[in-house]
């Protein structure tokens, strides 16, 4: 939003309400984030156990903990290849930062973390099990559970 004078000035009392705003709202956003994902995790456990009569929740809890990490690493390479684009010097002062590096970083930043959202979008978007497919699994696992 500074790229294009969206951002009220420096030092105002509507700037830090803004990015307060924002914050606020990102955290929110990502908290209900990670808790989807681990109940969704939980209800694909269920679901494979179903289609292979095998519980392995720990196989799933380890794959989705080592997909975080690869992510991670990940982000901040990018991060790094962001930085280096926009020509930031290693160690350098706010001050030393010429502001061409700040509108080439906010023009590479942007495009590439709203890429990497559609693209996590893309991959949860053939997620299928609802209320109703969930409690049907609940209620074959435990039929299956009580011929045992």
């Amino acid at each position: 939003m500074r790229l294009f004078d969206l951002l009220p000035p420096n030092g105002t009392d509507s700037l830090f309400w803004l990015i307060f705003s924002f914050n606020v709202i990102d955290l929110g956003l990502i908290i209900t984030f990670q808790i989807m994902v681990h109940s969704m995790v939980a209800d694909v456990v269920e679901q494979h156990e179903l289609k292979t009569g095998i519980r392995s929740e720990g196989v799933f809890m380890a794959a989705s903990i080592f997909s975080r990490k690869c992510t991670q690493g990940l982000g901040l390479m990018a991060a790094s290849f962001i930085l280096a684009a926009a020509d930031f010097q290693a160690g350098a002062d706010a001050s030393q930062v010429s502001s061409e590096a700040v509108w080439k970083m906010g023009a590479y930043y942007v495009p590439a973390i709203l890429s990497l959202w559609f693209c996590m979008m893309l991959m949860i978007a053939p997620y299928s099990i609802d209320r109703k497919k969930h409690e049907s699994n609940l209620r074959k696992l435990s039929m299956r559970k009580m011929e045992v």
